[in-house]
C-alpha cells in the first residue's frame, strides 16, 4: 500500500528492514500517526500490509530478505571503499560479494519461473545501493530466460552489480540534484560509465565482459547512447540487458526530482523503446518475467468492476488472473484475464488505491 494511503491501525505484513541489518519495525506491527510520519519521512514508497483484501495472497521474493540485505551492505562497503580509493581492501570485499553472488543465483534458479513482483520497500537515501542490487537481479532473471549458463549468469550478475561504479566519482550535488541538470552538469554526469570502467580495469580481476557493462550501459542499440554511440551487436549482449533492466528500475523508483512510475507504465516506456532505445530480444525476455501488475494490485476493468490481482502469467503478463471485489469486500468470482474465453474482450483500465 502507498505510503500516502496508510493510516492508523494498519497492520505490518513484513518486517521493515533499515541498512546495516536494523529493523525498523516487525511484522505484526500495529501502525500509529507517528509510525506513519516517520515511514514517510525516511523516503518509503510503501509498505506491506495485512488486510481482508489480500488475506491468503502470498508475494514470492526473487531472493531471500536475508540474503538481500546482506548483498547490499557488503555492496555498500564496497562502493565507499571505491570512492575512498582502496584497491587492497576491495579485491578481499570482491571475493565475499563473489560468493554471495554465487547464492543468489542458485536462489534465482530455483524460483526461475515464478514471475517477479517488483515491489521494493526502499528509501530515497538507499537508492544508489538498491537499484545496482535490483539491476543484477532482474539482469540475472533476464539471462535465466534468454537460456545463459551459471558461467555466463555469474559475468553477468558481477557486471550488473557494479555497472554504476563509476558514479562514486560524481558530485553528489550533481546526482542528486531535484532539478533538471543543466548541459554541463549533464556531461559530467555522463563521464561515470568511462570512470567506472576505468576503475573496474585497473583495480579488479573480474572477467572483461563483466567490466564492460560499466562502460556500455547507457548505449542504445538504435546507436543514439554514450560513451561512443555503439549501436546492435557492437554492445555486447551483457551491457544491452543491463541497460534495459537498469531504466525499468531506475522508472519504478521515487527519485527526488519526479515520483516512481507503476511498473505497468514503465514497462509501457520500455516497450516503447523497442528497437530503437532497447534490443527487441531483451526487452522480451523482460515483459516475460516481470509482472506489470504485482500480486496484490488492485485495478479496474473495462466492465468498470474493481478487482484484486491474485496471479500472473508468463505468456500473458498483461493478462493476469483478478479476485473481484464488492461492496469494499473480496468475493470468491476470479476472472482469469488469459485463459477465460468470456473474458478475452476484457482488460485493465487503470491502477486504482483501494
Amino acid at each position: 500500500m502507498p505510503v500516502k494511503h496508510l493510516h492508523r491501525g494498519h497492520e505490518l505484513a513484513s518486517d521493515l528492514v533499515i541498512s546495516r541489518n536494523r529493523v525498523l519495525l516487525r511484522k505484526g506491527s500495529i501502525l500509529t500517526d507517528t509510525l506513519i510520519k516517520k515511514i514517510s519521512a525516511l523516503g518509503y514508497q510503501g509498505l506491506y500490509i495485512h488486510d481482508d483484501l489480500s488475506k491468503g495472497l502470498q508475494v514470492n521474493e526473487v531472493i531471500s530478505s536475508e540474503l538481500k540485505l546482506t548483498m547490499r551492505n557488503e555492496l555498500e562497503s564496497f562502493l565507499n571503499n571505491t570512492s575512498f580509493n582502496k584497491p587492497n581492501t576491495l579485491k578481499a570485499q570482491m571475493k565475499r560479494i563473489d560468493k554471495l553472488l554465487t547464492y543468489t543465483i542458485d536462489e534465482i534458479l530455483q524460483s526461475s519461473k515464478v514471475m517477479v513482483n517488483i515491489i521494493d520497500l526502499r528509501t530515497y537515501d538507499d537508492y544508489t545501493y538498491s537499484h545496482s542490487l535490483n539491476v543484477a537481479l532482474l539482469s540475472v532473471i533476464v539471462g535465466i530466460s534468454m537460456g545463459m549458463g551459471r558461467p555466463q549468469l555469474h559475468q553477468l550478475a558481477t557486471g550488473a552489480l557494479l555497472h554504476d561504479t563509476g558514479k562514486m566519482f560524481i558530485d553528489k550535488t550533481i546526482l542528486n540534484k531535484p532539478a533538471r541538470l543543466t548541459p554541463e552538469e549533464f556531461e559530467e554526469i555522463k563521464t561515470h560509465s568511462e570512470r567506472g570502467y576505468h576503475y573496474l580495469n585497473d583495480n579488479l580481476e573480474i572477467a572483461d565482459d563483466s567490466k564492460l557493462m560499466a562502460l556500455q550501459h547507457h548505449e542504445q542499440y538504435g546507436g543514439k547512447g554514450y560513451p561512443q554511440g555503439l549501436s546492435h551487436e557492437d554492445i555486447h549482449l551483457f551491457s544491452r540487458i543491463v541497460g534495459v533492466v537498469d531504466v525499468f528500475d531506475a522508472l519504478t523508483a521515487d527519485r527526488p526530482y519526479r515520483k516512481a512510475m507503476l511498473p505497468s507504465d514503465a514497462l509501457e516506456y520500455i516497450l516503447g523503446g523497442y528497437d530503437t532505445m532497447f534490443d527487441p530480444d531483451v526487452v522480451s525476455a523482460l515483459v516475460k518475467k516481470v509482472a506489470p501488475y504485482p500480486v496484490g494490485t488492485c485495478v479496474r476493468l473495462s466492465t468498470d468492476d474493481v478487482g484484486i490481482v491474485v496471479q500472473n502469467h508468463e505468456h500473458a503478463s498483461l493478462r493476469p488472473v483478478i479476485k473481484l471485489i464488492v461492496d469494499n469486500k473480496p468475493v470468491e468470482t476470479y476472472i482469469d484475464l488469459a485463459n477465460d474465453r468470456c473474458a478475452l474482450n476484457i482488460t485493465i483500465k487503470e491502477v486504482v488505491n483501494y
